[in-house]
This record gives C-alpha cells, structure tokens and sequence, in this order.
C-alpha cells in the first residue's frame, strides 16, 4: 500500500514539472535562436546514434586522402555544407546559428570518433527533425561524393597535443633560407624561375656590383654610399633601395627621382612619388648610359620591411 502511494505521489509530480514546463514553453514561445539544453543535446546525440545501422560501423572507405580527392571534396563541401557547417567545420555561420539544434563541430572529438562507415550513413541519409539533409543521389555510384566527404571531414580534426607539440618546435626553428634552397630539390623549376623577371626584382649589390644603375654620388638630397645598400628592390625601370639595421630591413631616405640617361638625378626636389606620377626632368651631365630608368627611394620610414627574393 505504502509502495503504491509512493508511486502514484511520483506520478503526480511529475504531472505537476511537466505541465509547469509545458506553460512556461507556452509562454515564452518558440525560437530556433535559443541553444539547447544539456539535456536536449545528450538525448538528440543518442537518437542520433540509434538511427546509425551497426552494420554501417566497420564499412571501410574505398577512398585515400589525395590531393586531388581532397580538393574535390573541399569543392563540394564549400558548395554543399559551408553555408550551415563553416568553412572551417565549427558551424559557426548565420545559418548554422540560428537552426536548432545546431549543427555540430565537425571537428570536435565528438564527431571525430564515428567511424568512416557512421559518418558515410549521415551524409547519405541525413538526421531527421534536423537541418541536415540526405544527400544520397541513387544515381551515384556507392555514394562516391559522399566519401570524399568523410576524408575532407576526417582533414578538419584538431590537431592532437602531440601535433600541436610538434609544429609548436617546428615554428620555433624554422628560418629564412631563401629560393636557393629549393634548388636542391627542384633544380629544373628552380632553372626556369631563375630567369624571370619576379626573380630578379630583389637583388643584393654584393653578389651583383651592377645592380645599382644611378650614379649616387649625384644625389644631393639625402646622401647614402653604396655601402649602406643591402639590396635592391626593382629593375631598370625602377628602383628602391633598404639598408639594414640588425635583422630588419628599411628604405633608405627620399632622394628623389634618378635617370641613367645621363646617369645623375634629374629632379632636386624631393617629393614622394610613384606609380606613374610625373616630374618634368631638368638637363645635366654625366657619363652615358645604356637605356633610360627611374629609381624611385621611398620617403616613408614607418616600419620595417621583411621583403626576401621569393618564389
């Protein structure tokens, strides 16, 4: 008897939270806005996972993470799932935000430990009461598109304490070694490149005693030696000039505008210029030259400068 009270005592209570419940739902209303609960996520997590067929679990995924099967996936992603799931796969977009429930992080540990096979049936079918949709095509052979997918999802994981150990080390030793270091194992592109014009825009006066055309010693604005050069940015047409100062590299003063026609500086003025700005030259002596050029020095010294000659 006393059970039977204890029981129906229950019963009423829990009668009593949930019509309490239902009235404040009521009142409040409805919005897809408003994030679930704890209690709401751990009951659509294990629906969820009921839905998933245990034979789907050890299906192996016919295809490698290529560079190519990759980028193919990261093209379908970008058109299919980046509205609601991110580029990134965190789900934090305007659409994702506002469904309900939110859409998960594809790369938190939560979705990471499904198998290939569990997250190959998701996108297929889809999540009912969900935003996610199937996107199983009949006419597509084994779900090939799908995964791709799993791969691309599989590339979104957090990297692990190890990694982030790793490429924590590796970013702390790695330097500048410059384009000749590809050389070694690129010789043929290397070859090519060498040649071009994006090549030769930075030059270092040491290794290239002729890579300053002006005569400097006509500079009567802002005095430097070719010794302060330590390199040269530009060609024939036009040229900056940095010194450095420890391990940064800055423009060397405004000296206006120089010419290697007659090799001397052909306007005193020094007024910032460049692009396709125009200044009326003035007539002056010196030794010739093979072909005409502007040098251009910067007048601004607002912070340093890392340009390196780059591939």
């Amino acid at each position: 008897m006393l059970r039977l009270r204890t029981l129906i005592l229950t019963f009423c209570c829990l009668v009593i939270i949930a019509a309490a419940l239902g009235l404040l739902l009521i009142r409040r209303g409805f919005s897809a806005r408003d994030e679930p609960t704890s209690l709401e996520r751990t009951v659509a997590r294990f629906v969820r996972n009921l839905s998933i067929p245990n034979r789907v679990a050890q299906e192996p995924n016919p295809w490698k993470p290529t560079p190519s099967v990759l980028k193919e996936a990261r093209e379908v992603f970008t058109a299919r799932c980046a509205a609601c799931h991110g580029p990134d796969g965190s789900g934090q977009t305007v659409v994702g935000r506002n469904l309900y429930p939110k859409p998960p992080d594809l790369r938190s540990s939560l979705t990471q430990k499904f198998t290939d096979g569990q997250i190959h049936y998701i996108i297929q079918n889809g999540v009912r009461l969900t935003g996610m949709p199937a996107w199983g095509n009949p006419h597509e052979e084994q779900g090939e598109i799908s995964w791709k997918l799993v791969l691309f999802i599989r590339d979104l994981r957090q990297p692990t304490k190890p990694e982030v150990t790793e490429q924590q080390e590796a970013a702390a030793s790695a330097h500048y070694v410059g384009s000749l270091a590809c050389q070694k194992c690129h010789a043929e592109l290397y070859a090519r490149w060498k040649k071009t014009p994006m090549a030769n825009v930075v030059r270092d006066p040491r290794e290239h005693p002729d890579v300053i055309i002006p005569d400097l010693a006509t500079n009567s604005v802002a005095k430097f030696s070719k010794d302060q050069v330590a390199f040269v940015y530009g060609s024939v047409w036009k040229q900056r000039y940095f010194t450095k100062v420890v391990d940064n590299y800055f423009p060397l003063p405004h000296s206006g505008m120089w010419s290697t026609k007659n090799g001397c500086l052909i306007s005193s003025n020094p007024v910032p210029i460049g692009g396709c700005h125009s200044i009326p030259p003035t007539t002056c002596s010196g030794p010739p030259a093979r072909r005409a050029t502007v040098a251009i020095l910067s007048a601004t010294t607002s912070g340093p400068s890392k340009s390196q000659n780059g591939m």
